[in-house]
């Protein structure tokens, strides 16, 4: 994970247990579509955010890590343009509330809670110039930040991924890095290209593949 996705994903959840918390304390005011969020995204945030989320309400976003896989394949599957990345269909296809960078409103995003040690996060930063392309970021994080076991996360495993991939039109290939070594694999349909991280489930089961991120670009 970047630095500056980093800094947005740790402030976005202090957005969910924030907008969560006010939702308590105040009258419904109806539902935005996408709202701007007022907290900073500094790196100060980050462990005011672990500690806040940790501690969160049960009214914070929740989802099995399956039913945000399924969500995230079928929202690929729609995928043609970077017009695609759009905030409403992000929340059309999650059915979570979407926040933007207050300092960028090309940057927005959205997360939920999976477990009290897992969480995931998905960031798009749209390109600024007809040049740059576009890019959805997902990705499954340990919130305590030791390495803890996929097995939460990877009931919905790479090769169920990649199947859905396939059957969506995707064409598979590896991508090795220094000495050899799997770095990621990707996956291509016309002008879409995905980049899937793995890693191994658990100590006792390394070899299973587990999704750690995807990286789609369009």
């Amino acid at each position: 994970m970047n630095t500056p996705r980093l800094v947005f994903a740790s402030a976005l959840l202090v957005m969910l247990t924030t907008s969560c918390a006010q939702s308590r304390d105040a009258p419904a005011q109806g539902n935005n579509s996408s709202g701007t969020a007022s907290s900073s995204t500094s790196i100060a945030n980050k462990k005011s955010m672990e500690t806040n989320y940790q501690n969160a309400s049960p009214e914070v976003p929740q989802m099995t890590a399956g039913e945000i896989s399924k969500r995230m394949l079928d929202l690929i599957g729609k995928i043609k343009t970077a017009e695609d990345f759009s905030a409403k269909n992000l929340e059309l296809a999650t059915g979570l509330k979407v926040y933007f960078d207050p300092v960028n409103s090309r940057e927005y995003g959205t997360g939920a809670k999976i477990t009290d040690t897992w969480f995931f996060n998905i960031t798009v930063i749209l390109g600024s110039k007809d040049s740059e392309r576009s890019r959805l970021l997902f990705s499954f994080d340990d919130q305590t930040h030791s390495h803890a076991d996929m097995t939460p996360i990877c009931k919905v495993d790479f090769e169920a991924y990649a199947k859905r991939l396939n059957e969506l039109g995707f064409q598979q290939k590896p991508v090795y890095g220094e000495h050899g070594r799997l770095g990621t694999w990707r996956f291509s349909r016309d002008e879409i290209v995905i980049h899937v991280d793995i890693r191994g489930e658990s100590k006792e089961r390394p070899n299973h593949d587990c999704v750690s991120m995807i990286t789609i670009s369009a």
